[in-house]
């Protein structure tokens, strides 16, 4: 199997490497359900990442659709996948086993944050069995300052109850949470029933290939956090785990060509695998965040693109070689470039400051054509009737 169709595979299977149209609410929860969660991140310089995921799948989109899925429809809900996630609320049985675990830990863990007596637990917890819905402003504290959740002992609590499966996120509110009790959040539907050890692993296992199409046992617990789904396995016993699917008849397994790395991918993607060795035909421009799932895994996306991600926003400046807030830009089925875009919200303008390409890269009329189209989707998806470049060229590949 050739490195280029182990990376298209991966492209076909996120969704990155289909046409655009019109997305409606079920269009948004299939992007969500293909990739089986999406990480929820708070940066706002040009959108939060959950929605420029989505974006990047289907083009512009009402952003709405997708607070309908998690807190009006209950299709989705939010807890720890890859990182603090939209899943899809039918896969929730396959979390309790973590939730449980961290239930198990929740006191000692709030004693060791916040110095204080564990009971307080249990009084966030009687006051929204008492009064409903509640978020962290409700709670009488003082901040703890330098951190973006603004951490306090209630919110403390609070997230350790969330983590434990007791409280689930009600509704959001300029972002911020409002938690409840499980059972006034979870649909009648849902089956919350743990499933055995084996079931479990086996779902995240074929949640993975589903999303990245051809993986090594390594990729599993880069995808579902091993410490977020809470596997419990290590890569030899993940490694044993895919053998037995594969005897089972659920996959097949190839060797990258050149070499003795052995990919696992599901006995339905081999013909997608065999026809994208040649064929191709997608050559659109998209725009990924670094929270996108897409880049999760790093090394693997150095692996298979040539190209090395390198998220900046936690950097001081003078340790940035691209920008705060960069994008690297998919053409086709290549990572070709950087571009550090801004929302200038108040003047309708979304700013182009910065543009990094690739070493060798070489931009067609067709490629910076596709490019300022997505900037203008981009733009518009984001409120924007124009965008303005005002990027210093690191080359004289920059449009």
């Amino acid at each position: 199997m050739s490195k280029t169709a182990v990376r298209r595979l991966m492209l076909l299977k996120q969704g990155v490497a289909s046409t655009q149209g019109h997305a409606d609410k079920d269009h948004v929860f299939r992007a969500v359900d293909g990739l089986g969660c999406i990480q929820i991140d708070t940066i706002n310089v040009l959108e939060r990442a959950q929605y420029l995921t989505l974006w990047a799948r289907l083009g512009p989109y009402d952003k709405g659709h997708l607070d309908q899925l998690a807190y009006r429809d209950r299709l989705l809900f939010e807890h720890w996948a890859h990182a603090a996630s939209y899943i899809p609320t039918r896969d929730y049985r396959y979390y309790v086993r973590s939730m449980e675990e961290r239930s198990r830990e929740m006191e000692a863990r709030f004693s060791r944050r916040t110095g204080k007596d564990p009971d307080l637990i249990d009084a966030v917890l009687a006051r929204i069995r008492d009064e409903g819905p509640l978020g962290s402003s409700d709670f009488e504290g003082p901040k703890r300052r330098g951190s973006w959740w603004n951490w306090k002992p209630a919110k403390t609590a609070l997230e350790l109850l969330l983590g434990a499966g007791t409280l689930l996120v009600h509704h959001r509110n300029n972002f911020q949470r409002y938690y409840d009790l499980a059972e006034n959040v979870l649909p009648s539907w849902v089956d919350a029933s743990p499933p055995t050890d084996d079931e479990r692993v086996d779902f995240f296992i074929l949640r993975t290939l589903g999303a990245l199409g051809a993986v090594k046992a390594g990729d599993i617990r880069e995808y579902y956090q091993h410490w977020s789904v809470k596997l419990g396995r290590t890569i030899k016993q993940l490694e044993d785990s895919l053998r037995r699917l594969n005897s089972e008849g659920e996959m097949e397994t190839a060797k990258l060509e050149g070499g003795k790395t052995e990919y696992h991918l599901l006995a339905s993607h081999i013909e997608d695998a065999q026809r994208l060795q040649g064929d191709w035909g997608f050559d659109s421009v998209r725009l990924i965040n670094y929270f996108d799932n897409l880049m999760w895994n790093r090394g693997r996306v150095h692996t298979l693109f040539g190209f090395q991600p390198k998220l900046e926003v936690y950097l001081p400046q003078d340790q940035r070689t691209y920008g705060y807030y960069h994008l690297p830009i998919l053409y086709g089925d290549r990572l070709v470039a950087r571009l550090e875009p801004k929302m200038m919200r108040s003047e309708g303008t979304l700013l182009v400051r910065g543009y990094w390409p690739e070493e060798g890269f070489k931009p067609t009329e067709e490629y910076q054509n596709k490019l300022e189209e997505t900037l203008g989707s981009l733009a518009r998806f984001n409120g924007a009737d124009r965008v303005e470049w005002t990027a210093q060229a690191t080359s004289s590949a920059s449009p």
